[in-house]
């Protein structure tokens, strides 16, 4: 068995004779095998010192005493090429090592026990006193500030102690007991628990999988790029990209590119394009030399915990597909290595080299003006992105040369392909990954968003299903965020869904984002409230709220008040109170009155042949 270290190592082992041989070569080599965590000198040591007790053992007549050993010892240290040491030392090697069992680790050096080990001192409460209220805070004081803060603690104490006084230990040895400190704990004062968590925790396999899709992790991040407008070529800031990676085999499933903070509209499209067909892609992008054949159902989806994976929208459109939502730990994002890492890589292989990077951090644009050197427009971007994706990274080995994403795809494919969906289940796929709302189904159909949807076959599934006298008929919906002019209705006693359109407004609706419509009800909601002068409106109410009192005062005040109503109401409506007519009613004067009543009497009697004239007899 060939030896692990240079030639100086077979000089030591090999003197002619079976009484003569020191160490066999494979005892040797077990012997340094066991002392790997040493460094060299350290392993040099323990062999010179198992090399002379070896040599000196068989030869040695009676005990391990100075008149024995000294005569062995110069020979022993010519034939071994080795320092010989004092017969002394000589005797306390053998001695630890008989003691141990024939342990190698006994004769390993302790030079840890060297030096001055008495670390308590006069002044160690001082210096706790001090490590703890000055290096070990959120401040983070360094050690020099609080080596000074110790000896300022040592002059105050002295002042009260006139004799045997303390006596301040040197900076050295101050260091030296910050040094010594636990790091986890220094961190977590210094940092923080998640700072110390995350630098001193302990890495753990990954977990382990069979076959592609099994498990898919999913995450976003805003590029490191500003991208123009494709017409107008104006900055339009930073992208949000989606990404779906497969654990298998490295590659990645889906992805979706938007300038709109990440929601469960941005999981949406880049769920769909992870599981359905991607061969379009090639047909958009002729230049490409490799397809995207990654797509099918995804066991095991694996989140972090943001809002948008916490919706109940989620958790319903993947339930009839199977699919699995596993929630990351909060704060370890290195649970989900995967993601984390090509984001990485994609920085680094791509958008930090565009014109218009922002870079990770903000020092190291050191003058450079992203904004002003954009020069990538959203559709550029596309294309430079698929290319990368598909030609570059699914055809790159990893950094251990271990397997490449695409074969490696290809490979499990093979051996156990994932199930896909069918057209029909695509289409189904699209629409429970809508948004969910429930809704009761009123006259006129049903009302969300702001907006009325109605159709022929819902009303008639409420004449069938609808209670009599009561509004109790709730059904889910699905909303397209992309295109609000209808919504998908589960009729839950048909297992089915209907596409039931939008009747508010058909022009309105065309086409319209569920984002675009909330914009517009939020602009329309502040010019409306724009428009209203509070101030003017405050006055208003009060002066209403001013003359109801006054009013109820003075009735309250009036000795002529009833409490009947009827016949004030019969005059009311006789004299014909309202608002373009007269607005109280008229008492009439007691002259006036009998004067009206002449009159009539008059009248009448004047006028009685002409009223009775027509009438006739039985």
């Amino acid at each position: 068995m060939s030896f692990p270290f240079n030639d100086e190592f077979k000089e030591i082992i090999e003197i002619s004779g079976e009484k003569n041989k020191v160490i066999h070569n494979e005892e040797a080599n077990s012997l340094l095998l066991s002392l790997d965590s040493y460094s060299h000198d350290i392993k040099m040591e323990v062999l010179r010192r198992i090399s002379f007790i070896k040599w000196i053992k068989p030869r040695l007549k009676g005990g391990w005493t100075q008149k024995n050993l000294n005569p062995l010892i110069d020979d022993a240290a010519t034939q071994l090429k080795m320092a010989a040491p004092k017969w002394r030392t000589l005797a306390e090697w053998h001695k630890n090592y008989h003691s141990s069992g024939n342990d190698i680790s006994s004769l390993i050096p302790k030079h840890s026990s060297k030096g001055n080990i008495q670390q308590h001192t006069d002044s160690d409460f001082l210096i706790k006193k001090a490590i703890n209220e000055k290096y070990l805070t959120l401040t983070r004081c360094s050690i020099s500030q609080t080596f000074k803060y110790y000896c300022d603690l040592v002059i105050i104490e002295n002042r009260s102690l006139p004799e045997n006084q303390i006596k301040s230990v040197s900076q050295r040895t101050f260091y030296n007991r910050i040094n010594a400190l636990p790091k986890y704990d220094v961190a977590l004062k210094r940092y923080g628990k998640r700072y110390a968590d995350i630098n001193y925790r302990t890495v753990d396999r990954m977990v382990n999988v069979t076959r592609p899709l099994e498990r898919v992790e999913i995450d976003h991040t805003p590029l490191d790029l500003i991208l123009l407008d494709d017409n107008l070529e104006i900055p339009l800031g930073r992208p949000y990209l989606t990404i779906l990676i497969d654990s298998y085999s490295k590659c990645i499933v889906g992805y979706n590119l938007s300038f709109r903070h990440p929601s469960f509209e941005s999981i949406r499209h880049a769920f769909c394009n992870a599981c359905l067909d991607k061969s379009s892609i090639t047909q958009q992008y002729p230049h490409l030399q490799q397809d995207w054949p990654i797509s099918g159902k995804i066991e095991n989806l694996v989140v972090d915990n943001g809002a948008e994976f916490w919706s109940n929208s989620l958790e319903d459109s993947l339930l009839p597909f199977a699919t699995n939502i596993l929630y990351n730990k909060v704060g370890k994002p290195w649970m989900k290595p995967l993601v984390e890492k090509f984001f990485d890589l994609l920085n680094k292989g791509l958008v930090h080299s565009l014109p218009g990077t922002t870079r990770s951090r903000i020092e190291q644009l050191k003058g450079y003006n992203p904004k002003k050197d954009a020069a990538i427009t959203f559709s550029l971007f596309l294309e430079l992105f698929h290319t990368w994706i598909i030609d570059i990274y699914h055809m790159t080995s990893d950094t251990r040369e271990t397997a490449v994403p695409y074969f490696k795809w290809q490979e499990g494919v093979t051996a156990l392909p994932p199930l896909t969906y069918t057209d029909e289940e695509a289409q189904q796929l699209r629409i429970e990954l809508g948004i969910l709302n429930t809704r009761t189904v009123r006259i006129g159909g049903i009302f969300l968003y702001g907006l009325r949807y109605e159709s022929e076959e819902l009303s008639e599934y409420r004449k069938i299903w609808g209670s009599i006298d009561k509004n109790n008929l709730t059904l889910k919906t699905k909303t397209d965020p992309s295109d609000i002019s209808h919504i998908f209705v589960y009729l839950t006693n048909e297992s089915r869904y209907i596409k039931v359109p939008c009747m508010t407004d058909i022009s309105y609706t065309s086409g319209l984002t569920l984002f675009q419509h909330q914009t517009a009800q939020k602009l329309q909601r502040t010019k409306t409230r724009l428009q209203i002068e509070h101030e003017k409106l405050a006055d208003s109410r009060m002066y209403v709220e001013n003359r109801i009192a006054e009013e109820v005062e003075k009735i309250k005040s009036s000795k002529k008040r009833t409490t009947k109503t009827t016949h004030a109401s019969k005059i009311a409506r006789h004299q014909d109170i309202g608002g373009h007519t007269q607005k109280s009613i008229q008492v009439p004067s007691e002259q006036s009155e009998i004067k009206k009543l002449n009159t009539n009497e008059h009248d009448v009697l004047n006028g009685w042949d002409e009223q009775f004239d027509d009438l006739e007899g039985f």
